[in-house]
């Protein structure tokens, strides 16, 4: 199968160059995110794309150890129980499905070129060696997607590598099951499609979970920077609210001084997603007060009877309905 980085843009988006940018084929009915702490899902009706069933269920510490070129899964059998309960719930029991694996494991890169051969073989050819001066080692079997990006002047390249090794990880758990995880991707690009982005031209989008977060940057309707930063000391029992906000307001905080300076756009909005179940609404109130523009909650506002930190776990399957 194929690696694919797998992300709409919603109708209206950031001009229409950025929805011709991630336009794919419709997502399976059935779209799951792995994480080191719970195991989420959906399922979508096919015809009118309504979510028939959702379902978030924990999980033990240590099953998934995010990781791009070590492994990954710590005992699939526990996980592939886990993820039998999730299909249980839903009603389903076979077929394709979306998977959003941990953003640890991928390595996604905002890519810069005068020019890109026409051919895909040159271009695949290009991409992984600019890849390579910004990673220290790039694998042989790292499997690499990617979309081009058109740009004033430039031609952007947004690509993701993953190792076959940790990604055929997750897809075994699924074939175990009798699944095939024919779309594998990122969460946080996946939020891009919750964003009303008529209005959002200079905007950092923040994914938030418990081990780690996510941030893109978009500049003049462009997007312009990924980065994704591991909280080591997450694992610490003793780590308050205050000290994981103070960590995401530093990141955050250097983030956009970084993208000001390089871009010479000035960030005008934080759009922020935090899958933390304690102290969710804490996060943004803190960050109210020290981030100097507007802050908004990405949440799934179509599953709008639930409690917040569901609806902001949600989030990213949601992105993935077109």
């Amino acid at each position: 199968m194929v690696y694919r980085v797998r992300f709409y843009l919603s109708r209206p988006p950031i001009v229409d160059k950025i929805l011709r940018y991630f336009s794919t084929p419709p997502c399976p009915p059935v779209v799951f995110q792995l994480t080191p702490s719970y195991v989420s899902a959906i399922h979508v009706a096919p015809k009118d794309r309504k979510i028939k069933g959702h379902v978030i269920l924990p999980l033990p510490p240590g099953l998934i150890e995010p990781h791009f070129d070590r492994q990954n899964l710590a005992d699939p059998p526990a996980l592939a129980e886990v993820i039998k309960a999730a299909l249980a719930s839903l009603h389903v029991s076979g077929g394709t499905v979306a998977c959003l694996v941990p953003e640890a494991c991928l390595k996604i890169l905002v890519l810069g070129f005068d020019s890109l051969p026409f051919s895909e073989k040159e271009k695949d050819k290009v991409i992984r060696w600019r890849a390579k001066k910004q990673m220290p080692v790039l694998p042989e079997d790292a499997r690499l997607s990617y979309q081009v990006l058109s740009s004033v002047g430039t031609v952007k390249v947004l690509a993701s590598l993953g190792r076959s090794a940790v990604l055929q990880e997750y897809e075994g758990v699924f074939s175990k099951l009798g699944l095939e995880a024919g779309v594998l991707s990122a969460p946080t690009l996946s939020l891009l499609n919750l964003i009303n982005w008529e209005n959002e031209k200079d905007a950092i989008v923040a994914n938030i979970e418990d081990d780690s977060m996510s941030l893109v940057a978009v500049t003049r309707s462009e997007i312009s920077l990924y980065r994704n930063k591991i909280f080591a000391v997450e694992r610490r029992p003793d780590l308050s609210i205050g000290q994981k906000v103070e960590l995401i307001v530093k990141e955050i905080e250097n983030t956009v001084f970084f993208v000001e300076d390089r871009e010479k756009s000035v960030i005008r909005s934080l759009w922020l997603r935090a899958a933390i179940r304690d102290g969710q609404e804490e996060i943004l109130t803190r960050l109210g007060r020290k981030i100097p523009f507007s802050i908004h909650a990405i949440g799934a506002s179509s599953l709008s009877e639930l409690p917040l930190a569901d609806r902001a776990i949600l989030a990213p399957l949601i992105g993935q309905i077109p």
